[in-house]
């Protein structure tokens, strides 16, 4: 269970420190400010843009209309 945890939470911290880079030097909030809010965006941030052009990417974006 400890590991699961800590593989779950070095995903996060991966995909957050992705998300932080994609913002620009003066509009990043220091590492000392930030929340949970704050980490969780970013997390999805740096998910976003890992899968933006993969079958994630597709799911995440929900369904297209054909039409």
């Amino acid at each position: 269970m400890l590991s699961l945890l800590a593989v779950l939470i070095f995903t996060i911290t991966v995909f957050a420190a992705i998300g932080r880079s994609s913002i620009p030097p003066w509009e990043r909030i220091p590492l000392t400010q930030w929340s949970s809010r704050d980490l969780f965006r970013n997390a999805w941030r740096g998910l976003d843009m890992c899968s933006s052009r993969t079958p994630l990417g597709r799911m995440l974006e929900g369904p297209r209309d054909k039409t």
